[in-house]
C-alpha cells in the first residue's frame, strides 16, 4: 500500500511541474478597468448569434378594447328607400261627408251628418256660431247607421235616454218616470265614420223598477194626460202583473240619441259640439 501511495505521489508532482513549465513567465499584473489590452473583441460572426429567442410579454390591458365596427358602404338600393322615406306622402284632409240626403249639422268647425235619416231641426237653421243642435227624428234608421264627420275631430262619444212603454192593442202609454240615461261612451271608428251601436231593444238599458214602481209610474203617467179613473184602471189591468221594465207588455224604447263631437279648429282651439235626436213615442 505505501509503495502505491508512493507512485501516485511522484505521478501528481511531475503533472505540476509540467504545468508550470507551459506557463508564460510575463506577470500581467492585476486586471484594470478600462485597460484596452484586457479586453476581448470578439470577430467570429457565428459567436456573435443570440442563442435565446427575445421574450415578449403579453400584458393584458386594464381597459377592454371594443371593437369599432367598420363602416359599411351604403348601396344604391339603400339611398333609393332613404329617399322613399324622407319623401313623405302628404297628409289626406279631411273625409268629405257622404254624397245624398240624410241629418246634416254644418257647424263652423265641424260638419255632422247621419246619411239617410229625415230629422226636423229645432230653431235657426244657422249653425255657425252654434254649440249644439236638436233635431226630431221622422224617419230613418238609427241602429247600425254610422256618424260622418269632416274637420280636425280628436273623438266623438255617444249616449241615449230610454224610457218604458207600456203597449196594447189600444195603444201606447209612455211611462215619463222610468226613464234612463246613460253615460257618455266613446264610439268606436275613426277617419271621419263612426258606427251607431247599442240601440236594439235587448241592448239598451232601462230604468231598474219593480212591480210597485210601474204602477206607481202609470198612474203618474194617465194622471198627466188627464184620463179618467176608468181608464187610468184599464190601464193598470193591462200591465197584466208585470214585474220589470223590459217584461211584456212594457217595451223598452229609445226616446232621445244624443252625440258629442270632440275636436280642434284651424288654429288650434278645442270646441265641442253636440247633437240631439228627440225620438216622437
Amino acid at each position: 500500500m505505501n509503495l502505491r501511495n508512493k507512485y501516485c505521489f511522484i505521478w501528481v508532482a511531475c503533472f505540476g511541474i509540467l504545468s508550470c513549465n507551459n506557463m508564460p513567465s510575463k506577470n500581467h499584473g492585476p486586471i484594470k478597468l478600462g485597460d484596452s489590452s484586457t479586453i476581448v473583441t470578439e470577430t467570429d460572426p457565428n459567436r456573435l448569434q443570440d442563442l435565446v429567442t427575445d421574450l415578449k410579454p403579453e400584458i393584458p390591458s386594464s381597459t377592454q378594447a371594443v371593437d369599432t365596427p367598420k363602416p359599411v358602404a351604403a348601396s344604391t338600393t339603400d339611398t333609393a328607400k332613404k329617399q322613399v322615406a324622407t319623401t313623405a306622402a302628404p297628409v289626406p284632409g279631411p273625409a268629405a261627408l257622404p254624397a245624398g240626403a240624410g241629418l246634416k249639422a254644418e257647424f263652423k268647425e265641424v260638419s255632422f251628418m247621419i246619411p239617410n235619416l229625415t230629422a226636423k231641426l229645432s230653431g235657426k237653421a244657422d249653425l255657425s256660431k252654434a254649440t249644439g243642435a236638436v233635431y226630431t227624428w221622422a224617419s230613418g234608421n238609427l241602429q247600425g247607421n254610422v256618424v260622418h264627420t269632416t274637420g280636425n275631430v280628436t273623438k266623438v262619444a255617444q249616449r241615449y235616454q230610454s224610457i218604458i212603454v207600456l203597449k196594447t192593442k189600444n195603444g201606447s202609454l209612455p211611462l215619463d218616470a222610468l226613464t234612463e240615461t246613460t253615460d257618455w261612451k266613446l264610439m268606436k271608428g275613426g277617419s271621419g265614420s263612426y258606427p251607431i251601436l247599442g240601440l236594439t231593444e235587448t241592448e239598451m238599458e232601462f230604468s231598474d223598477a219593480d212591480a210597485g214602481d210601474i204602477k206607481n209610474a202609470v198612474t203618474k203617467s194617465c194622471r198627466a194626460r188627464r184620463y179618467s179613473s176608468k181608464k187610468t184602471q184599464e190601464w193598470m189591468a193591462a200591465l197584466n202583473g208585470a214585474k220589470a221594465g223590459n217584461q211584456k207588455p212594457l217595451v223598452v224604447t229609445l226616446r232621445s240619441l244624443m252625440f258629442k263631437v270632440d275636436g280642434k279648429d284651424p288654429s288650434g282651439k278645442i270646441f265641442s259640439k253636440q247633437i240631439r235626436i228627440d225620438v216622437p213615442l
